[in-house]
């Protein structure tokens, strides 16, 4: 069987190997050129150029591939001087990522006849089979419209070029996906647009029905049912959320797809600590917490989950990691506030969250305790609630102004005391 020009031992080919065997993504399209030059003594020989990562575009399906390398990566004669090494030779070999194989659909391209030749490369670093694209052509379109997806934004081009796609190839299901992780990336506080851009593949879904989305779960895409999830979490459909979302391969150990969408493990938490569910919650958080180890968020919805499972030795180290990697503690008292404020917990639990954060926090000013209280007094004073909460809340907002006054007042008075002279 033919193997690549570009032997599998090169540089270029093992340092892809490397981060596929690191379970590292490598960067999704790659060019590299390549010529050849024939000796009548050692015979045929290849000579390496340049070598590109490409951003801003990846190819559909195995069409646009080649068609990527006939042009000159489309970029025609205004390429820039320093990709003449890539351009300007006889091979123009291509690397595209297949995350879920984790493998790459390596094309090499010959200008001087007109010859492509494909291979999938990978896992393993000698893991090469020369494709038939006659024969296999469906099935690698399928995986380069999954990959284009899978790689993020910067492939698709944004909402216009995600229209564009969808004009081409229809409503698919990973575009619908695709159009739903964009809107709600950009528009967060829109969720019921992402609802309508949904309902085109997905008639049946509704705001106030969990049942439609329930029935997707497991049966789409691992992706999609991850986009899924979160617009159902953005719209208070916590159970069709948590069933979404954990029914995933990216909420599961999975190696192959378990940094496809690592967010969904932070949703997931978020849907689980909103039912209650504090054991599910914390595991979502740890999980997100390792895929991400350097967002602050992570560790701190971890922390509290922590805290409420009364987990409190290891909500030590929880604290000592959120702020190893730029945790304000502020955030910390913003957060325990939004808890009063939206959760229901109990007096015994408040006052166990209050406690612990209390003895560890530096806040200086904005710690002390009658700010923090009326912060809660301000937010609950502008929200909705019965006639009757309102009245507690303002009477114990005129009683702190109180308290206040007098604290104030009994300061002064010792400020203004003389200093007795020190007993023997």
């Amino acid at each position: 069987m033919p193997r690549p020009l570009l032997v599998l031992e090169h540089d270029w080919h093992r340092s892809r190997a490397n981060l596929r065997n690191g379970r590292l993504r490598p960067p999704p399209l790659v060019a590299a050129g390549i010529d050849l030059s024939c000796d009548p003594t050692n015979g045929r020989s290849v000579k390496v150029g340049g070598i590109a990562v490409i951003f801003g575009t990846f190819p559909a399906n195995c069409e646009d591939l080649v068609a990527l390398a006939r042009t000159r990566l489309s970029l025609g004669d205004h390429s820039a001087p320093e990709l003449g090494a890539v351009l300007n030779t006889r091979i123009l070999a291509m690397w595209a990522w297949l995350p879920t194989r984790r493998c790459d659909l390596y094309l090499e391209y010959d200008r001087a006849t007109g010859d492509e030749h494909l291979w999938l490369i990978g896992p393993g670093p000698e893991d090469a089979r020369e494709l038939d694209l006659a024969a296999e052509r469906t099935e690698l379109d399928g995986l380069l419209l999954e990959s284009l997806v899978l790689n993020g934004s910067a492939g698709w081009g944004g909402a216009a070029g995600l229209e564009r796609l969808v004009n081409r190839f229809g409503h698919h299901p990973l575009l619908a996906a695709a159009r739903i992780a964009d809107h709600l990336e950009h528009h967060p506080r829109e969720p019921r647009r992402a609802l309508d851009l949904a309902r085109e593949v997905w008639a049946r879904l509704d705001d106030a029905d969990e049942v439609p989305w329930a029935d997707l779960a497991g049966n789409e895409h691992p992706w999609v049912c991850v986009q899924l999830g979160r617009l159902a979490l953005r719209l208070g459909l916590l159970r069709a959320a948590r069933l979404l979302l954990s029914s995933t391969a990216a909420a599961t150990n999975a190696p192959a797809v378990a940094n496809l969408a690592p967010i969904a493990l932070f949703d997931l938490g978020q849907a689980c600590e909103a039912l209650d569910d504090l054991a599910s919650a914390e595991d979502a958080f740890a999980r997100f917490a390792a895929a991400r180890p350097t967002d602050p968020d992570a560790w701190r919805r971890l922390l509290f989950c922590r805290l409420r499972l009364g987990h409190g030795e290891v909500a030590e180290e929880t604290l000592k990691r959120y702020r190893g990697c730029g945790g304000k503690d502020e955030d910390l008292v913003a957060r325990l506030t939004g808890l009063h404020l939206r959760q229901r917990l109990s007096l015994e639990t408040r006052a166990q969250l209050a406690g612990w954060l209390a003895a560890r926090l530096d806040l200086g000013e904005s710690g002390q305790p009658l700010r923090v209280l009326d912060e809660v007094l301000r937010r609950r004073l502008r929200s909705p609630g019965s006639e009757r909460t309102r009245r507690t809340f303002a009477a114990l907002n005129a009683s702190t102004s109180r308290l206040r006054q007098a604290l104030v007042e009994l300061i002064t008075a010792i400020s203004d005391a003389p200093v007795e002279p020190a007993a023997d």
